[in-house]
């Protein structure tokens, strides 16, 4: 619903009385700051409300200055309209920026709900703001109260800026099933095969809509579909059953049945998000004396789903003319040929204009036929075409290039073409004249055909001679029959020797991955190389006479050994484990088993106590002894 809009100037006085304010400006921009200010004061009220319906309407007063003091004189409200609440007063403060400069700007808004009792147009007087000694007025409103309730969209017939808002009704606490209707509406339903119809997904509302969730749209199976834009289709009224709805057209298609016999057009789904406007309830506050009765907004939910639409859809009459290609419409159809007179091995064109509605985008192309002695190239197809309720609108072109190869006069045919038109329920054949076309001698004066390459230009072509040339010149490589490669002796040899190689390297391969599959048992090989390798950095320790350093990485080998040698986990890694499983399990002697375990005991008070334990070349020279003899008995 458009919101009517007017902004006034102040009155006007006598003569005298400008003089007067004239010669007290100074004194009264000190005392009155916003009379140095523009005042704009305007209303904003529906053009058309329902009947029985409630309605806001708004007085807005806006200033650089400041208007916090002026006095706001109601009008007069007319017979038939009754005042439900206020006026409520609301301050405001407006800011912007615009390419750097900020302005604010300070407003008054009174707030009036309304009620609508009778139909008939009721005009509102003007209503009036006094500010720093200035008045503004608005002019007077005029609003038409329609029957039935019908919420309306008119474009304001006003010169001041337009703004659209729907009725808003008071007091209702549910969507009602008929408040939202989702249809999908279609031309026609009894169509032949091909003929265009426009499919239109509408909506039918009498209740605000803030948005849709979840939606869901007909896949349009048995159709050829094309979405066509619908923008700049705006609102209008429709009566269903009785009562007025807004409608919308929110997606539009052009479709072309593809098969004949009922195609159905699914349903869309969509989850509508109404807003209803309801009144604040009473709570017995004193807030009520202002708030009490105001509207306030509540988001609901309603699932939506249009009726399915079928279209019975009749086969094309047989029988078919023979240059029939799916032709549905009305066509018009033209050809020329690039030129009449052509020189041999020089390339021309002939260019077909198929124009008029109806399913261009499934339109086989013309078939032409030339000579024998012309050379046919790709055609060349461009368009400009338009979707329309009528189908699809515009032209196509399609160009055949083509090479006559010897000289003579020759006559193309013309081009047929076929189409169905709904409208009479019969078949139409267009056709172009024929094209009568003489080729010259070759400009180059060679034998017409001979010694020539073909490409898709004139450009492309080469002379490479006037006589025949030969395929290959010198040994072509012959093979003797017989002495072929393919199941001789060494190709027997070959395949021997490649499945043998590569029988060893899978078992290979096999025996590589049980062996790595067997953790303890890599660990127990490795076991020396990683002992060897720590024992390594310890004698880098060494050299460099850091003695804390070289014992631990002297303990962290030995240790280390033990564990992947005999294969211990780290948390049973003690020596009365690693004395049991060398002497019980793995026969070594307790004398050198005991050794080992003094080395590690000496190693552990060195690297606590440096002048007291065993020199670092005697543990390295000791561990080096003991890792060698547990190899050879392990």
């Amino acid at each position: 619903m458009t919101m009517q809009k007017f902004t006034t100037t102040p009155h006007s006085g006598p003569r005298s009385r400008w003089l007067s304010l004239l010669l007290a400006l100074p004194l009264l921009l000190a005392l009155h700051p916003a009379a140095a200010q523009s005042v704009q004061f305007e209303v904003q009220a529906p053009l058309t409300v329902g009947q029985g319906q409630q309605f806001r309407i708004e007085y807005v007063a806006s200033s650089t200055g400041d208007i916090s003091a002026g006095q706001f004189t109601p009008p007069a409200m007319p017979a038939g309209l009754t005042v439900l609440s206020g006026p409520v007063k609301a301050v405001g403060v407006f800011m912007s920026n615009l390419n750097g400069v900020t302005e604010n700007r300070n407003t008054n808004t009174f707030t009036y709900w309304m009620r609508a009792d009778q139909t008939g147009k009721m005009t509102i007087p003007a209503a009036t703001f006094s500010v720093g000694g200035k008045s503004y007025t608005t002019k007077a409103t005029v609003i038409e109260c329609v029957d039935g309730g019908a919420q309306s969209r008119q474009p304001q017939s006003g010169g001041g800026r337009q703004q659209q808002q729907l009725v808003e009704p008071v007091g209702k606490s549910s969507v009602a099933p008929d408040d939202i209707l989702l249809r999908i509406e279609v031309g026609k339903t009894d169509v032949y095969k091909g003929e265009p119809i426009v499919a239109s997904l509408k909506i039918y509302t009498q209740v605000n809509i803030a948005g849709f969730e979840n939606i869901k749209y007909p896949a349009l199976n048995g159709f050829w579909a094309q979405e066509m834009d619908v923008t700049g289709q705006g609102d209008t009224r429709a009566t269903v059953g009785g009562k007025v709805y807004h409608t919308q057209i929110l997606r539009q298609w052009l479709l072309y049945p593809q098969r004949s016999g009922t195609i159905e057009i699914e349903q869309a789904q969509f989850t509508a998000i109404a807003q209803l406007v309801t009144q604040m309830p009473a709570t017995g506050s004193p807030y009520d004396l202002f708030y009490g009765g105001a509207p306030q907004i509540r988001n609901v939910s309603v699932k939506l789903a249009s009726p399915v639409v079928r279209i019975r859809v009749k086969e094309l009459p047989q029988p078919q003319p023979a240059d029939f290609s799916g032709a549905v419409g009305q066509f018009e159809l033209t050809g020329v040929v690039s030129g009449d007179r052509f020189p041999a091995n020089s390339a021309g064109s002939i260019t077909l204009r198929l124009s008029g509605t109806g399913n261009f985008p499934l339109i086989e192309a013309p078939r032409i036929t030339l000579p024998a002695a012309f050379e046919q190239f790709d055609m060349k197809t461009s368009e400009r075409l338009t979707n329309t309720a009528g189908g699809t609108t515009g032209e196509k072109t399609y160009e055949f290039p083509f090479i006559a190869r010897a000289e003579g006069s020759y006559t193309i045919p013309g081009v047929r073409f076929s189409y169905f038109d709904p409208s009479s329920g019969r078949y139409n054949t267009l056709s172009t004249p024929d094209f009568p076309v003489e080729i010259l001698r070759d400009e180059g004066g060679g034998a017409a055909g001979l010694g020539m390459v073909s490409g898709v230009t004139k450009e492309d072509l080469k002379m490479l001679g006037s006589d025949i040339r030969f395929i290959r010149m010198g040994d072509p490589g012959l093979v003797r029959q017989g002495r072929a490669f393919l199941w001789s002796w060494t190709w027997f040899a070959a395949v021997t020797v490649m499945a043998a190689a590569f029988a060893a390297l899978l078992f290979y391969l096999q025996k590589s991955i049980r062996e790595r599959a067997d953790i303890v048992r890599v660990k127990t090989k490795k076991a020396n190389k990683v002992a060897l390798r720590r024992l390594k950095r310890a004698k880098t320790y060494m050299a460099a006479g850091k003695e804390g350093p070289f014992f631990e990485e002297m303990l962290r080998a030995l240790w280390g050994y033990m564990g992947d040698k005999l294969a211990i986990d780290v948390a049973n890694l003690t020596k009365e484990r690693v004395q049991h499983v060398l002497v019980v399990e793995r026969g070594v002697s307790e004398e050198q088993a005991k050794e080992f375990l003094n080395l590690i005991s000496e190693c552990e008070f060195a690297q606590y106590s440096p002048a007291a334990g065993v020199p670092m070349d005697k543990a390295y020279n000791a561990a080096l002894d003991l890792i060698g003899r547990f190899e050879n008995k392990i």
